[in-house]
């Protein structure tokens, strides 16, 4: 896999053109293998507005094509969306981009794996088992479906930035008006 077939596939010029639903999932879904560097660089040059965007969406579908008792696993994919929203608030850090980017990789390595889930009993990954959930649920059709590697899927502690901050006035009183406090108890000293 080379950066520019890795383009071809995702129908982008360069990384600043991930923008959309379709291409995020094709990137986590597609068959080919590709190292992190590949994945990382399609990734690097995403909007900070669209990087919430695209994983919670990405990760509510999943969430919703999981069978209704499989709460570890939606426990997960929730886990895992919450993370990434608060990695892609401060996307434009670079630790932050890159641990975007590692949970995603992480995660998609995992969710493609063989023998993380089982339908019908044969060994499938959490990939293809959300497949055949999904496809159940518009057909009718019924398969026995078994999720077998949540309980090893380890989440990472994420690092958030705490933003910018603004100054603020405090009085001694501990009113947050301590400015205009001040200023009106200097007009009334200078009235006396």
């Amino acid at each position: 896999m080379t950066l520019e077939k890795l383009y071809k596939l995702l129908e982008m010029d360069g990384p600043e053109d991930m923008e959309y639903f379709e291409q995020f999932a094709d990137l986590m879904e597609m068959d080919e293998d590709v190292p992190f560097d590949l994945f990382y660089m399609a990734l690097s040059g995403v909007k900070p507005e669209n990087a919430g965007e695209l994983a919670e969406n990405y990760f509510e579908d999943l969430s919703n094509a999981a069978p209704e008792d499989e709460n570890d696993l939606v426990l997960l994919l929730d886990s895992l969306e919450e993370n990434l929203m608060h990695l892609a608030e401060d996307i434009d850090d670079a630790d932050a981009r890159r641990s975007f980017a590692e949970q995603l990789y992480k995660f998609r390595e995992w969710y493609k794996a063989p023998g993380g889930a089982e339908i019908d009993g044969e060994k499938a990954s959490v990939f293809e088992a959300l497949l055949q959930a999904r496809s159940d649920a518009i057909s009718g059709e019924t398969h026995e479906l078994a999720f077998l590697s949540t309980d090893d899927y380890k989440l990472e502690d994420a690092s958030y930035g705490l933003g910018k901050f603004s100054k603020i006035d405090i009085a001694a009183d501990g009113s947050e008006d301590a400015g205009e406090n001040a200023d009106e108890k200097t007009v009334e000293a200078d009235n006396e």
